[in-house]
């Protein structure tokens, strides 16, 4: 191989090299960032699914409200 080939063969690599040295660093931040932010999404992913529960439970409430609203008004109409 001549001497050019493989100048440019080192230099190819001392760049891959740099990239990954980059790259390791860019994951070496979002891994800290997710330690910081797991407890968080954690809250919020838990509040989620608390507030369906709640809502399945005022939906239940307020139909159940409307049936007794319902029953009052024809009691009201029908039974004098």
């Amino acid at each position: 191989m001549p001497e050019a080939e493989i100048r440019n063969i080192h230099e190819r690599l001392d760049k891959q090299d740099g990239m990954l040295k980059e790259i390791r660093d860019l994951i070496i931040g979002h891994l800290a960032t997710e330690k910081e932010m797991k407890p968080a999404l954690d809250e919020l992913v838990s509040l989620w699914r608390g507030s369906k529960v709640i809502s399945g439970i005022l939906a239940a409430a307020i139909a159940g409200g409307a049936a007794l609203w319902g029953l009052f008004v024809w009691a009201k109409d029908h039974l004098k």
